[in-house]
């Protein structure tokens, strides 16, 4: 067990010599219980690249095999000491912040002694990390799982174009009519931003971009700031003042799920309990 705590601990800092952080005698330990454990398994779990290491496949897989584990082992001991196990859940800015955090305090309330950690990554990130036993609990579209998790949906979000009512006093005619009218704040790049682009090609239509965003939490504060209509996900809709805005659906949806590795799941009745409630509270149509 310490030898593969010890490379489940190379595999999470990206290197033996972060592993041992700095301490010559321990790095000697740790590459002797690597080749151990290589020996044990038959297999390569890690090769050496450039100055650094990577992990090999078989290694990855053994790196998850030993984080779940070790959670599982970590629940244990937390339950026995009446101490608080912590659960980490990955999903985009957006979904994080307009789904997740405000329904926190119920999951608490519900749970006992909980301690979340709340991560956001791009949606590949979310996937990979969550395979391998990194996150434990997942927010994501339902088009980019793959393989290799188990996951249940949630729903359907929907998009909308946001106009600032200061700066479209009357009712827009259409999307149209707004993308070449008011100044806009849209992602820098992007499905979403492929989309608006391509509906204004198409309806020959020249907008104003004033404002390039990265996430949808910063087009969200341009447009309470009435600088700029934008486009935001559906479940933006409950953090804003509905009569500030005029709304106009668009037709882009997407499918958000609930994703977990199934073996993280069986080592862990706690947070096998926690997926089974977030499955059957946060469902939305």
């Amino acid at each position: 067990m310490e030898r593969l705590a010890n490379f489940c601990s190379v595999a999470d800092a990206g290197s033996i010599v972060g592993a041992a952080r700095g301490d010559t005698v321990r790095q000697s330990l740790i590459s002797r219980q690597i080749r151990e454990l290589e020996t044990f398994f038959g297999v390569e779990l890690i090769r050496r690249r450039g100055r650094g290491l990577e992990l090999t496949e078989a290694g990855r897989e053994l790196a998850a095999v030993g984080r779940e584990n070790f959670k599982g082992l970590s629940d244990y001991a937390a339950r026995c000491r009446g101490a608080a196990w912590s659960v980490r859940i990955v999903a985009s800015n957006s979904v994080a912040s307009w789904l997740l955090l405000p329904r926190l305090k119920g999951l608490e309330n519900a749970n006992g002694n909980i301690r979340f950690e709340i991560h956001h990554e791009q949606t590949r990130e979310i996937i990979t990390a969550t395979r391998e036993g990194i996150y434990d609990i997942a927010f994501v579209r339902k088009d980019a799982l793959g393989t290799g998790l188990r996951n249940a949906t949630l729903g359907e979000i929907g998009h909308s174009l946001l106009v600032p009512k200061i700066l479209l006093r009357t009712e827009p005619k259409g999307i149209l009519s707004v993308l070449g009218t008011v100044p806009m704040a849209l992602p820098i790049g992007g499905k979403m931003r492929e989309s608006i682009d391509s509906m204004a090609d198409k309806g020959k239509v020249r907008m104003n971009v004033a404002v390039g965003c990265s996430s949808y939490l910063q087009a969200a504060q341009v447009l309470q700031s009435g600088m700029c209509a934008a486009v935001l996900p559906d479940t933006a809709l409950s953090a804003l003042k509905p009569g500030q805005f005029h709304r106009l659906p668009l037709r882009d949806r997407y499918t958000l799920c609930l994703a977990w590795s199934a073996r993280n799941a069986d080592t862990r009745p706690a947070l096998a309990g926690l997926i089974a409630q977030l499955t059957e509270t946060m469902a939305f149509s």
